[in-house]
């Protein structure tokens, strides 16, 4: 039987993204409000109900838990960066430090399928998310890097870290993968850290082909997950909200990709419209709705007990 994700998440993360937006008064998707939005949408619902299902957190306490340290999260950016900010993003910080120690644990005690490594991946990469944001909230820019790019590392590792690997996980677990397709795994796998050293790279000064050719490894991986769902979509035997969903986070992975991947090119090919308030704005978005939205949607009923991570 699948396990259905509670409404827990969904409730308490809805309840803080509309004290968010109260509190604001207004979000619009060229400002850096609408970053953080992102930020606090991956971290309160999408990401707390991917870890549920996937067995991340076994217990209502554990469950709790997250949801205190995410209310936190969200009081850090209810009001100005500083120290007091930095210690509620803390919560955030340890619950993914915890997390990746209970998936390390599984790891040296059973062999992993590569379902299981895109899974354990999803745990790995996922530290650097809050870790991002509690750099925000003191308003510490390490390497130089400029305050909204330590944002958008943040919404990045969110999304791209650890959602995408989750849906990427279920792909893999509902059978056998072809040849292409253990391809797009690894394109995921290695393009998710391949984006940090190319953007580090290229704020060192090194030529920007290192950073070109990370985005379009993950932009490459992006797209096969969405012509993935593509193909998924077109086959027989499912119900219209299903269908609909795969169809939805085709549409919309595949559009954010596609953008990161003109962006990834723009030091060679160039288009103006791309800066990086429009990216925040279109491909964040469309990256938030893909695996988001509707990878919620797709996959969060239909885990098995025993491909838990």
């Amino acid at each position: 039987m699948g396990k259905r994700i509670s409404s827990w998440e969904l409730i308490f993360g809805g309840l803080g993204l509309v004290l968010y937006w109260v509190w604001k008064g207004s979000v619009r998707p060229l400002e850096k409000d609408w970053v953080e939005l992102l930020v606090l949408l991956g971290a309160m619902v999408f990401v707390p109900m991917a870890m549920q299902q996937s067995g991340g957190l076994k217990t209502k306490a554990e469950r709790f838990g997250v949801i205190l340290s995410t209310w936190a999260l969200l009081l850090a950016y209810l009001q100005e960066s500083g120290i007091l900010a930095a210690l509620l993003a803390l919560p955030w910080m340890l619950v993914s430090i915890w997390l990746l120690g209970n998936a390390f644990q599984k790891l040296l005690l059973s062999p992993m399928t590569l379902a299981d490594k895109v899974q354990f991946a999803a745990y790995l990469y996922f530290p650097i998310a809050p870790l991002a944001a509690f750099s925000d909230r003191l308003d510490w820019a390490p390497l130089g890097f400029s305050p909204i790019i330590i944002l958008l590392t943040a919404a990045h590792f969110h999304y791209a870290g650890f959602l995408l690997p989750w849906v990427l996980a279920n792909l893999l677990r509902q059978r056998e993968p072809s040849i292409l397709q253990h391809w797009v795994a690894w394109a995921v796998l290695l393009g998710i850290p391949a984006v940090a050293v190319g953007i580090t790279s290229a704020q060192f000064g090194v030529d920007p082909w290192l950073e070109t050719f990370a985005a379009t490894l993950m932009a490459l991986g992006g797209l096969g997950v969405a012509v993935w769902h593509a193909g998924l979509a077109l086959e027989s035997g499912q119900s219209w909200l299903q269908r609909l969903g795969r169809l939805g986070l085709f549409l919309c992975l595949a559009t954010g990709m596609t953008l990161a991947l003109l962006y990834g090119w723009r030091n060679y090919f160039p288009l103006p419209f791309l800066s990086i308030p429009w990216m925040y704005a279109l491909h964040g978005t469309m990256n938030t709705l893909g695996v988001g939205v509707f990878g919620i949607l797709v996959w969060g009923k239909t885990l098995q007990n025993n491909h838990t991570t």
